[in-house]
């Protein structure tokens, strides 16, 4: 899929100025005839899981299932069937791992996927783009910590991937799912996990209606909770969001069809109405971004295990303890409203109940939570579709809260202090490109009361560059380049009483790059370095991938 997906999500940036290319780039023909027609099966250099060595039991939930037509009559996804924990591995469980393999060949799109259990969001996902001759894939997802759905009983599971196929775009998706249940034992003792799992059920935001919320009741013997956000930006824009350009300057430019709303986007959380936490999404580009010769083999961060971002909401637990329903809400900054433009997603809550009172009370005592991120927009437009721009946001928040537990008055005070900046020049009406944004995000929790001081702070960081540049000469020879340095870097740590009890790293980079040249010959290559660096309680980690046209560099 490599020309007619680069025009769909290049044209949805700079929309005239990347349609200009389709006479010259879409007699290249598919995808496959990039690197010949095979490259080598995705591989990522990411740490893989640890497993425990205890006796284990796996469940088949999915076997070798066709996603073909998911908008047929019928369509065949969702897939449904029902997942029953085994009776042989019975919780409590010291780990449990979800495996998906897939396979394709041909021709096709990126397509994100959605698995559910009990209705409860457990994987965000989306596949790689095939070659001529085939490609397998697999990713493993730790989902331990849906337990208290698995020790609930049989549960509904269901995989949600919709494919379209036709005479061009054949590839058909093989894919089967699985689970392992890991027993306990000394070694290996159960995982420490919530009591109960809700959950607000699918989320879609667009300009039109921004926000979205459910009503929850919360167990009235509440003590922690904690939420975790899936989402992703979806259409024409949402998808690039990141790269889009300020309202002033697309008004300026109507002829670019460029995307507006500026890069910054954040999802809020509220509670009753009130904002409680607000995710930054990362800027996750899948395995057809911009030019795909860029993710052969090597997927983009986060591409194919899109995070779940986690939120601490414990400081309000005292707002939702009277047995009433309370309304878990979602709202998004910004959106364009271009083809199918919009954030979708899912929150789930994981409620950790006091087991020795039936009921707790709490109270929030500060808030000092904004209800936007501040940002600020910089633009010089230089006419004739050029223009840089800088676009700044932050957030510095606290929320301070307590509850009486039957071990004493727990205090819980949450900040973060987030930073947002993006940089971006454009030149020849969006044939020149230059991309710079960073994201430093420190989310702090401090717990006391009912024992010592307890405090963990996550840092992370998140780079991205990019360069894109496409050119032209008199005889008729178009030249395009692209370049990306992307980045994820994480350091967690937690201490009690002033003492580090725990603290691991990861630092994770990516710098692909990509060229077409189509005219007196015909070009097409790209290469990749990926390198994965984890420091923590299992040992250090380090390992490097580099590719070029597909194949490991000799």
């Amino acid at each position: 899929m490599a020309l007619r997906p680069l025009l769909r999500r290049a044209a949805g940036l700079f929309g005239a100025a990347v349609l200009s290319l389709a006479g010259t780039l879409t007699a290249a023909g598919p995808a496959h005839a990039d690197f010949g027609t095979d490259y080598h099966d995705p591989v990522t250099a990411t740490r893989p899981l640890t497993r425990p060595d205890t006796r284990s039991c796996t469940v088949e939930v999915m076997h070798e299932r066709e996603f073909r037509n998911g908008y047929g009559n019928p369509p065949d996804t969702p897939y449904a069937a029902t997942l029953t924990p085994p009776a042989d591995c019975a919780g409590p469980w010291s780990a449990v791992v979800m495996d998906v393999h897939g396979q394709v060949a041909g021709r096709q799109f990126d397509r994100m996927f959605s698995v559910r259990v009990g209705g409860v969001q457990v994987l965000l996902s989306s596949t790689p783009e095939p070659s001529k001759d085939g490609i397998a894939w697999s990713v493993e997802h730790d989902v331990t910590r849906y337990a208290p759905l698995f020790t609930a009983g049989p549960q509904e599971f269901s995989f949600d991937l919709a494919n379209v196929t036709d005479a061009t775009y054949t590839g058909v998706f093989t894919i089967s799912t699985s689970l392992t249940f890991y027993t306990a034992n000394d070694r290996w003792p159960a995982a420490r996990t919530a009591d109960r799992l809700l959950t607000t059920g699918p989320f879609a935001l667009t300009q039109a209606a921004s926000t979205a919320g459910r009503e929850l009741t919360f167990p009235q013997n509440l003590e922690r909770l904690t939420a975790e956000v899936y989402t992703r930006g979806g259409g024409a824009c949402e998808e690039f969001a990141y790269a889009s350009a300020p309202d002033a300057f697309v008004a300026a430019n109507p002829g670019l069809g460029a995307c507006g709303k500026g890069p910054f986007r954040e999802l809020r959380l509220t509670v009753d109405g009130r904002v409680a936490g607000a995710v930054w999404p990362y800027p996750v580009i899948y395995t057809g971004g911009w030019d795909p010769l860029l993710w052969r083999p090597v997927p983009g961060i986060f591409a194919f295990d899109l995070p779940a971002y986690r939120l601490d909401l414990t400081p309000y637990v005292g707002l939702l303890l009277d047995g009433r329903p309370h309304t878990v809400g979602v709202t998004v900054n910004a959106t364009e409203a271009q083809s199918n433009d919009g954030w979708t997603g899912q929150v789930n809550l994981f409620a950790e109940t006091d087991h020795g009172a039936a009921r707790t009370n709490g109270q929030l005592t500060e808030h000092q939570v904004a209800p936007e991120a501040a940002v600020a927009t910089q633009l010089a437009d230089h006419g004739g579709g050029s223009g840089d721009w800088t676009v700044t946001a932050a957030r510095h928040d606290l929320a301070r809260g307590w509850v009486q537990t039957s071990h004493g008055r727990i205090t819980t005070e949450v900040r973060d202090d987030l930073t947002f900046r993006s940089a971006q020049q454009l030149r020849d009406s969006g044939n020149d490109v230059a991309l710079h944004n960073g994201a430093d995000l420190t989310r702090t929790t401090a717990t006391w009361g009912g024992g010592p001081h307890r405090t963990v702070i996550v840092h992370e960081g998140e780079p991205l560059d990019v360069t894109y540049k496409v050119s032209h000469d008199a005889a008729g020879n178009t030249d395009q380049s692209t370049a990306m340095d992307l980045g994820y870097h994480r350091e967690a740590t937690a201490a009690t009483g002033g003492h580090v009890t725990r603290s691991a790293t990861v630092d994770h980079t990516l710098r692909p790059t990509a060229r077409r040249h189509d005219g007196d010959r015909t070009v097409r290559t790209g290469s990749s370095t990926e390198d994965y660096r984890s420091t923590g309680p299992e040992g250090p980690y380090h390992r490097t991938l580099d590719f070029v046209d597909g194949w490991p560099r000799p």
